[in-house]
């Protein structure tokens, strides 16, 4: 019978570790770990399972620190997985079903990611091989050993198989801000590394790309877009690797780095026949010929990404082109194909929060709030609630003006306290409805996590005549965009007491805003259009 190491590195993991040997009972032989600093209860834990640790102080590269556990391992084949990952009962019995089939030498595992609103991304990951060792990691951060396992598959003449098993990845859905803000610059710091080390680092910069948009960091975004189109400038680079990341960089790079669609058009087609294609790459040029009005090409690229094999993230050929022909199929006056499209993005997501709030809004239009509920209860009723579904139908109420439905729909997503996204909706939706104070209340306490309540307690002050001091970390155009939010929410509630309160005190904030005057004008004459 062949022996299994599970071989691991590890600092600070005692928030992770017991759910993490629970699902791992019955799959190892052995079990190493490298720690590299744990200042917590890891090492206890993991003695307590009867691991084998070694202690190695960390040199901020990841390959290095797992190259030492490869060394100490003993078993006749290895596994690498790590403290945030959760194998199935599947794929352990597949696992084990294979280490004594001689014709195989390495295996790959389904790695799935969770997503926020119900989405997953899915890849095929090197993790387990019969233990060798010319195998080594290579790479300082996110470390592969492919070259390695390739080169001593052939030398032994055995095959590469793809189980299809999942393995769980929690990644940043368990660790708290600061924790996975830690991370986050850990990350960011091997990644600049790496591009120093060798600019040509496609992959590097791909992954840096990532962060940005996962962190929402548009300066990062543009630099990092900037200097990577530098690099890319002229003649194509012939080591630029034909795998799907690629068109995905260079999606991310148009969008990081030109405001403009037809720039990112240009860009896109300079490119396209260099990637392999992805649907991301077609989703991007999609969009951008969308907001161009350019409706044929936009049909054409969304179909494409349908098209195309979903690859690591299945929403972006099936949910995503299926929402954007549904805003074409609206931009045409077919509202009956409209309405297909997004039931069709619905079958793949229930709780997909672009797919909810167009259903609700087409149910809305097709027959008031009677339909609009109507779907509602049916859609309870074959997927159970949710916080994507309160949260849609108090989008829709509050775009509408329908002040009393979003305060209702709004409170439920936005929990209790209030927090995040909904809970600022919800202040809006208070203002809508007239209840100034509670608005400012639940700015105010929105704004220690959530800089752009501020613009909302601001609002409100205002409206109440009321001087304020005091300070939110956002940038002046981030400012001047969350205010004039307020502004709208306050105009198209049409009362008149409550506007003509913010006419007369908005002089305190005139420094600061000096747009004002012209938007309050402008605004008030589309709201007299509107009533006439």
């Amino acid at each position: 019978m062949s022996r299994l190491s599970l071989c691991m590195i590890v600092r600070d993991e005692a928030d992770m570790l017991p759910d993490f040997l629970t699902s791992i009972e019955g799959l190892w032989d052995e079990l190493i770990v490298v720690d590299t600093g744990s200042r917590d209860q890891t090492m206890a834990l993991l003695r307590a399972v009867g691991a084998q640790i070694s202690e190695h102080p960390w040199e901020n590269d990841f390959s290095a620190a797992r190259n030492i556990s490869l060394a100490a391992a003993t078993g006749d084949w290895v596994l690498c997985l790590d403290a945030d990952e959760r194998p199935s009962p599947e794929l352990i019995t597949q696992i084990r079903d294979l280490l004594d089939d001689q014709t195989v030498g390495a295996a790959t595992l389904r790695m799935r990611n969770h997503l926020p609103h119900g989405h997953l991304r899915e890849s095929d990951l090197l993790r387990l091989w019969r233990r060798d060792p010319a195998i080594q990691f290579q790479c300082r951060i996110h470390e592969t050993v492919t070259d390695t396992v390739t080169q001593v598959l052939e030398r032994n003449e055995r095959r590469l198989v793809n189980l299809t098993g999942t393995c769980d990845h929690l990644g940043y859905s368990l660790l708290d801000r600061s924790q996975a803000a830690s991370k986050r610059e850990r990350d960011l710091q091997l990644l600049t590394a790496s591009i120093t080390d060798d600019d040509r680092d496609w992959y590097s910069w791909f992954k840096i790309l990532e962060q940005a948009r996962f962190w929402k960091d548009r300066t990062l975004w543009r630099d990092t877009a900037q200097q990577l189109v530098a690099r890319l400038d002229g003649p194509p680079p012939a080591d630029l690797p034909v795998a799907p990341w690629a068109g995905e960089m260079l999606a991310l790079a148009a969008l990081g780095l030109f405001t403009a669609p037809a720039e990112q058009i240009a860009w896109l087609n300079r490119w396209e026949p260099r990637v392999m294609p992805v649907p991301a790459f077609y989703l991007r040029r999609a969009t951008a010929h969308e907001m161009l009005f350019q409706f044929d090409e936009a049909h054409r690229d969304f179909q494409r990404c349908r098209d195309l094999p979903p690859g690591t993230q299945p929403m972006l050929s099936t949910i995503r082109p299926l929402l954007g022909l549904c805003r074409l199929a609206a931009q045409r006056g077919d509202l009956l194909s409209a309405g297909d499209y997004v039931h069709q993005a619905l079958a793949f997501n229930p709780r997909d929060p672009e797919a909810l709030i167009a259903a609700v809004s087409f149910a809305w239009l097709n027959g008031g709030t009677e339909a609009r509920d109507a779907f509602v209860t049916e859609h309870i009723e074959l997927h159970g609630d949710s916080e994507e579904l309160a949260m849609a139908r108090g989008d829709h109420a509050l775009q509408v003006g329908l002040w009393e439905d979003a305060v209702v729909a709004l409170t439920q997503a936005a929990g209790t306290p209030p927090r995040g996204r909904a809970g600022l909706m919800l202040g809006q939706a208070m203002l809508g409805h007239g209840q100034v104070n509670e608005a400012l209340e639940l700015c105010r306490d929105l704004m220690v996590t959530l800089p752009e309540a501020g613009m909302g307690y601001l609002a409100c002050s205002l409206v109440l005549g009321e001087e304020v001091e005091f300070s939110v970390d956002l940038e002046q155009h981030e400012a001047d965009r969350a205010l004039k939010e307020w502004i709208r929410v306050l105009w198209r509630s049409r009362q008149a007491p409550l506007m003509s309160a913010f006419i007369d005190h908005f002089p305190l904030v005139g420094e600061l805003f000096p747009w004002l005057p012209k938007f309050l004008t402008d605004e008030t004459e589309k709201l007299k259009k509107v009533l006439h």
